[in-house]
């Protein structure tokens, strides 16, 4: 059936897998054209992965699962040690994963229970994950000298994170050559930067002879094509039709065909068709059983679902299968969906995987009727809280908190009441800009009078009353009342303690050391803050974040260096790629006068991150040091490509344009600068001096004056005095002409 489409995209397909490492194939649905791809890649000397890419059928890295378990599979049995580098990566992407290879344990965050649980992961903890992910499947791939074309069918339903997780690849390949893609698109909706697209076109007559019953006439076959439109998904279907004595005429549309077709058959017929349609995924190529999935009635499809859904769920939490959410989501009784939605929703949750879980679950929270539904206690209401948490983290408090006040106001008496109220008060104190800590301050007190009055004889009342203090305290370090926020975290500590010992709520104890920590910090009492921080690290040794902030913290004392160093250095080997740490870790190095450590660790925080303006602008500033003052300058540009709006950026900018002898260039960066700050120092002398070249001695003179009155630095007055002397100078030369020109010969 392929041999003469083929002729019209082999060629097509094989000049962009040369050219291009993402060739999207735009296609029909119900076209063929995964055997067309193999056909014209067969020559290749590429390995061709074929693989299906919907992530509710496959899981959320469905498209890239089988290139991950071939090349993990390997690393195990041949290079433990590629896994072992990977392993933060790995374990947390894949809770379920287990290898000899792991050497690190999980950190508090993994292992606590669902009770336990108080800590989300940021937003950008995904894309550290896929990096890591990324990094080890290019050192599989180089080790083993493979190159791979992965074929992805019904690309358009890549999740997010295999999205991002295809450019990653396509990014960290230096040589360009491990990786090709083919992504078969059929919604035309696929985009990828940069890739080349190919249209597949229709099947002429001839090829789609094979799908026709032989029995039929000749001219049977020519309505059948002319009705299908090329399309053999529509044409098998109709050939099935016609064969079964349904008339294919051109005024009857397929679908309607189909339907007449399905009229035929008994309920037991259509009953069999339905469970075999649904316990394939749904993912029968079939226009008959497809349409009789769509009109069926409604109680039966979502019953069939709900028992394929449990049966996946369980595969799943034993390891044997991806998280398959299929049957869940297809569940059309929206109520029902949720609450089948409930526990996937909480595994992606807990991996990080944001931009997926919201994917479907932003039209759950969207729904009035969702909202409310439950009796406020239930696996759904955690869901929405769950989900409020995230949002008002991701800073979208305007969307999280009219929901946790219309909960608060719908089930008052529910168990979540206290983490309601603890979400909105840190909403206001923390992630809201700008912060209002009066309000942050009524729902604290609002929510420890709750605990107190309906939660006294709660078994986690302890618990329950020290999570909700953390908040007030944490408030009460804002309001720049330290005392008070230091009692509340020792208090809280003795009563978890107390009421649990060390072990039970491990996690929740660890962070109210930490929170110590952080008030000692800011009011410079290192040496409490670094006791209290390593006492938070001896509860949660494998916590890299801990020792990043330990490391933040050592940096301040002088003679500690080395520590610090060791510290950023547990840090990047406990996280998945850590670019926070190296960034942290380059201030250090530069103080030190590391300058290669310096540019090392920009350079990895670049390319773990490379939209991070600050690394392009300390890389420019190092440049700079270095006289190189061209290549500080593209570094300058590509930090004010993310972030133009920052004063000490605009500034640099200018001294790059100057030191290149672009002046108008230089005066104008320099002028935005003040726009941003009006007291920045740096630029007012920089300007002075700038204007002093170009013949402006005035406003030469107003601007070093400024620099002088706001800044502490000697060589601003230094510029003062030079451009005064020359100013001084200058009018005694004119004195000296002027009364020359007037003098009378004798």
């Amino acid at each position: 059936m392929v041999d003469l489409i083929q002729q019209r995209v082999l060629s097509a397909i094989s000049a962009s897998v040369e050219l291009s490492p993402i060739t999207i194939l735009k296609a029909e649905a119900g076209m063929t054209p995964v055997p067309t791809i193999k056909s014209a890649l067969a020559s290749s000397h590429f390995n061709i992965l074929i693989s299906d890419g919907d992530w509710r059928t496959g899981g959320y890295l469905a498209g890239l699962q089988t290139l991950i378990d071939g090349e993990l599979s390997w690393a195990k049995e041949n290079r433990p040690k590629l896994v072992e580098a990977a392993q933060q990566s790995l374990k947390r992407l894949f809770p379920l994963l287990d290898s000899d290879a792991f050497t690190v344990p999980k950190d508090l965050t993994n292992t606590s229970s669902k009770e336990e649980r108080t800590r989300f992961y940021h937003h950008e903890y995904q894309n550290k994950l896929l990096v890591g992910l990324a990094e080890f499947l290019i050192n599989c791939v180089k080790q083993r000298n493979e190159r791979h074309i992965i074929v992805i069918d019904r690309a358009a339903a890549l999740s997010g994170s295999a999205r991002n997780l295809i450019k990653l690849l396509v990014r960290l390949d230096d040589d360009g050559r491990l990786f090709r893609f083919v992504l078969i698109d059929y919604e035309q909706r696929l985009y990828f930067p940069d890739a080349s697209e190919v249209h597949f076109g229709r099947y002429s007559s001839q090829e789609l002879g094979p799908t026709f019953d032989p029995d039929l006439a000749p001219e049977k076959h020519r309505q059948i094509y002319e009705a299908s439109g090329g399309n053999p998904l529509i044409a098998e279907a109709l050939s099935k039709c016609a064969a079964a004595g349904l008339p294919v005429i051109g005024y009857l549309d397929p679908v309607a065909i189909v339907d007449l077709y399905l009229a035929g058959l008994d309920t037991g017929e259509r009953h069999v068709l339905l469970k075999s349609y649904i316990e394939s995924n749904c993912t029968t190529t079939d226009l008959i059983a497809q349409r009789n999935y769509a009109i069926f009635e409604q109680a039966t499809a979502d019953h069939l679902h709900e028992q394929l859904h449990q049966a996946c769920l369980e595969r799943y939490l034993a390891g044997k299968a991806p998280l398959v959410m299929l049957h869940a989501l297809s569940i059309r009784d929206k109520h029902k969906r949720l609450e089948l939605l409930a526990e996937p929703s909480q595994i992606l949750q807990s991996i990080g995987l944001y931009d997926l879980w919201f994917g479907y679950f932003g039209e759950l929270f969207a729904d009035p009727a969702l909202r409310t539904y439950g009796s406020g206690d239930a696996s759904v209401n955690a869901a929405f809280i769950n989900a409020a948490f995230v949002l008002y983290s991701l800073g979208c408090g305007r969307v999280s908190v009219p929901y946790l006040d219309e909960f608060y106001k719908t089930f008052p008496k529910s168990r979540y009441t206290p983490t309601v109220l603890y979400a909105q008060s840190m909403t206001y104190a923390r992630y809201q800009q700008p912060v209002n800590l009066t309000l942050a301050e009524e729902y604290a007190l609002r929510n420890l009078e709750t605990i107190e009055r309906d939660f006294r004889e709660h078994e986690k009342y302890d618990y329950i009353k020290v999570f909700a203090e953390n908040a007030y305290a944490y408030i009460k370090a804002k309001q720049q009342k330290y005392g008070e926020a230091l009692a509340f975290c020792a208090e809280g500590l003795g009563k978890m303690l107390k009421a649990y010992g060390d072990e039970r709520f491990k996690l929740h104890q660890s962070i109210l050391i930490y929170n110590t920590s952080q008030v000692y910090e800011l009011i410079d009492e290192l040496s409490r803050a670094e006791k209290q921080l390593r006492e938070a690290i001896a509860y949660d040794p494998y916590y890299g974040e801990y020792h990043n902030d330990l490391g933040n913290l050592l940096s301040k004392v002088a003679g500690r260096e080395a520590e610090a160093l060791e510290a950023y250095a547990r840090a990047i080997e406990l996280c998945p790629p850590y670019y926070e740490a190296h960034l942290n870790r380059a201030a250090l190095r530069n103080r030190m006068g590391d300058t290669a450590g310096v540019l090392a660790d920009l350079d990895r925080t670049l390319v773990i991150k490379p939209n991070e303006w600050r690394a392009h602008f300390e890389k420019g500033n190092v440049l700079m040091r270095q006289d190189r003052p061209k290549a500080a300058l593209e570094s300058y540009l590509a930090a004010a490509e993310i972030n133009s709006k920052n004063a000490d950026l605009q500034s640099n900018l200018g001294l790059a344009y100057s030191e290149l002898g672009r002046a108008s260039v230089s005066i104008a960066h320099y002028l935005r600068a003040l726009e941003l700050n009006p007291w920045h120092a740096p630029t007012h002398n920089n300007l002075a001096i700038e204007y002093f070249n170009e013949g402006r001695p005035d406003m030469s003179l107003n601007h070093a004056t400024v620099a002088v009155e706001i800044g502490e630095d000697p060589d601003y007055l230094l510029t003062r005095e030079h451009i005064e002397k020359s100013l001084q100078a200058d009018l005694a030369s004119r004195r000296d002409r002027a009364s020359a020109s007037s003098a009378k010969p004798v």
